[in-house]
């Protein structure tokens, strides 16, 4: 009885079989499919990690335009913002402020002052300086001549400090630290060579990174001589910025 009704059961449901091979087939298939998807998904993976630390060290071996470019603008309308003001409320005491400072140090002390600000690796800047002399009553030609030179010239000390330097087991160590700060500077002079020092010095950074660094990397000194002068702009237009003086006064000693 038990073989008869296996055979009733068989009849009524004689493609049972061919169904569950073409079930297990499709499960089969459907497996496979699965398997080249994650397959596929491991071959790009590899791919997408490989980019990000290439698109990382584009992005450092850039200098931040965008940056520079808001710490400009900003610094100028700062400047001219308190420029207008000081001359509105404070012009008088401004005025007398500036010629004891300005009697005191006499242009002597203003170049030294920028010499010092321009050869070292420090964050403070001139300006202020720029403006106190204008408002003593120093022609803004003088100013002007005054602090370029004192420029140039840490310009060119910071080149010879920097071909010092690259020798010594204590500059070894502050151009990793420089690395570190700014990524994207040895990179600039290598590739940019004299280039790069004439756009670092446009930048609001201290000259010092940029000219130490040239000298470093041994960039090209005729080449240098003609990039050291781009700071001048710079001082030009706080030269400029910085309104009337007093009295007119061409030599403060």
């Amino acid at each position: 009885m038990q073989v008869g009704e296996a055979s009733i059961r068989e009849l009524k449901h004689p493609h049972r079989d061919r169904l569950l091979i073409m079930g297990n087939t499709q499960a089969s298939d459907q497996n496979q499919t699965l398997v080249e998807q994650e397959s596929q998904e491991m071959q790009v993976m590899p791919l997408e990690v490989s980019m990000e630390p290439a698109e990382q060290e584009a992005e450092e071996s850039s200098p931040p335009w965008r940056k520079f470019a808001a710490k400009v603008l900003v610094s100028v309308s700062v400047f001219l913002l308190l420029t207008v003001l000081l001359e509105v409320f404070a012009k008088d005491e401004v005025a007398s402020v500036s010629r004891r400072l300005m009697d005191t140090i006499g242009l002597p002390g203003l170049f030294l002052c920028v010499l010092a600000a321009d050869g070292l690796p420090q964050p403070f800047t001139y300006v202020p300086l720029i403006f106190f002399a204008v408002k003593a009553g120093i022609a803004k030609p003088v100013v002007f001549l005054v602090c370029a030179a004192a420029s140039y010239t840490a310009a060119l000390s910071g080149y010879g400090i920097g071909m010092g330097l690259r020798q010594l087991e204590c500059g070894q160590a502050f151009f990793r630290w420089l690395v570190d700060l700014q990524p994207w500077l040895p990179d600039l002079m290598q590739r940019r060579g004299a280039v790069g020092v004439a756009l670092a010095a446009l930048m609001p950074i201290p000259l010092a990174l940029a000219t130490w660094t040239a000298g470093s990397f041994r960039v090209n000194f005729l080449h240098f001589l003609l990039a050291g002068t781009f700071r001048m702009p710079k001082i030009l237009v706080f030269v400029l910025l910085s309104g009337a003086g007093g009295t007119t006064r061409g030599e403060i000693s």
